[in-house]
């Protein structure tokens, strides 16, 4: 039966993490998953967190199932923290199991509509976006965002092409820290972008993984709440790995704004997505953002712990620019300084990518991603001297 089974689309963060895995050097460098790591290389538990956990700890009666959706409370809390007065109850909220599930569901909706909807992805985009919705058998084009060898942004090419778009289509994008470029757009272009998706009816889909990485995390939900402003229909994803911590916890939501008369069709086909695939979602990570949001000494300590990681990312940025200025006088990676987030993109070709792995043992995911949070001070040079030399080869 199983000799049936034939290739899945594989998210190429996966790829790159068993590379390494596989990989018998000692002196290796692992550039691929996307985790933040503290100067000693560890992912800390955030003291918010742990002090959330021991209220937990102490307060917590009962195990038992949540409703299929989540923690009302929860959702409530997180839906006014990033979308502000734009929020209420009208929305259909959902508490996931991180923002991959979050993904899902919508995807399954989108895919079993009658008449299916084109998402508009950007590309080079998120890994994991084509897995899930092949997986969903949803309909899917891309759109040139980026050319990763120029190291920047290629909007107009995105809007030219979002005019074979039609009504009721859906474009997928994320709110701050792109992934995996690290180039955000413009607010010029932000609003160029939502003119355009107002004018020809399309829906935007947002996806909100990085919170806190660009400038601080109320300023990174600024594009969720215009497009909550301003949409009659849109759908918001969020994941809360990063911004606390809970990678493994897996804290994530959904938020669909629909109009009066489809909200509660959409509300039952939401409910009944979540319950025949990830079912009741985990609720410790969720708690645990629930408790820090409520608690203004707990917020505020969360949100110091935040800054100092973005803090360190934007310093490790500038520490990559400015060795390689120091050690070689030229600018090839000056746009690391200029980019947001976690991550970014090596401008190397193919060739490039695999000699940077083969003969300097540094690790990234395929197109050339790179987690800058990843980096310690001792490893800026070797990544300096390893991308200069196989762009010389």
């Amino acid at each position: 039966m199983f000799e049936q089974v034939e290739e899945y689309p594989v998210d190429p963060i996966m790829i790159g993490a068993e590379y390494f895995a596989q990989d018998p050097r000692q002196d290796k460098l692992n550039l691929t998953v996307g985790i933040y790591q503290d100067a000693q290389g560890q992912t800390p538990v955030l003291k918010a967190v742990k002090q959330a956990e021991q209220r937990l700890v102490e307060s917590q009666t009962s195990k038992s199932y949540l409703a299929l959706t989540g923690d009302v409370e929860y959702c409530a809390v997180l839906g006014h923290e990033i979308m502000g007065d734009a929020y209420s109850s009208d929305w259909i909220a959902a508490q996931t199991s991180g923002g991959a599930v979050a993904l899902r569901v919508i995807a399954d909706l989108l895919a079993q509509m009658p008449k299916k909807p084109t998402v508009w992805l950007q590309s080079p985009t998120y890994g994991n976006y084509v897995p899930i919705l092949s997986a969903a058998q949803a309909n899917f084009r891309s759109l040139p965002y980026y050319d990763s060898i120029r190291s920047e942004l290629t909007f107009d090419e995105m809007l030219d092409g979002l005019r074979a778009a039609s009504p009721g289509d859906v474009f997928l994008m994320q709110g701050a820290c792109h992934n995996p470029t690290g180039a955000d757009m413009t607010s010029e272009q932000i609003a160029a972008l939502l003119d355009i998706l107002e004018e020809r009816g399309i829906v935007p889909w947002i996806d909100l993984a990085y919170l806190g990485f660009a400038r601080s995390f109320d300023a990174d939900c600024d594009l969720a709440r215009q497009i909550a402003k301003r949409f009659p229909e849109c759908i918001v994803c969020i994941t809360l790995s990063k911004s606390f911590g809970l990678y493994r916890d897996r804290a994530g939501a959904l938020f669909v704004k629909t109009r009066t008369l489809d909200r509660n069709l959409v509300k039952r086909a939401v409910t009944a997505i979540v319950r025949s695939g990830a079912s009741h979602a985990p609720d410790h990570g969720c708690s645990v953002v629930r408790t820090i949001l409520q608690d203004p000494k707990l917020k505020a300590l969360w949100q110091d712990e935040l800054e100092q990681m973005r803090d360190r990312v934007a310093q490790m940025r500038e520490t990559i620019v400015k060795a390689e200025q120091d050690t070689y006088g030229t600018g090839t990676l000056t746009f690391l300084g200029r980019q947001k987030g976690m991550f970014s993109l090596l401008p190397l070709t193919k060739s490039q990518e695999v000699a940077l792995t083969r003969d300097h043992g540094i690790h990234v995911v395929q197109g050339g991603r790179i987690n800058v949070a990843r980096l310690r001070d001792q490893d800026v040079l070797w990544l300096v001297r390893a991308v200069q030399n196989v762009m010389a080869d």
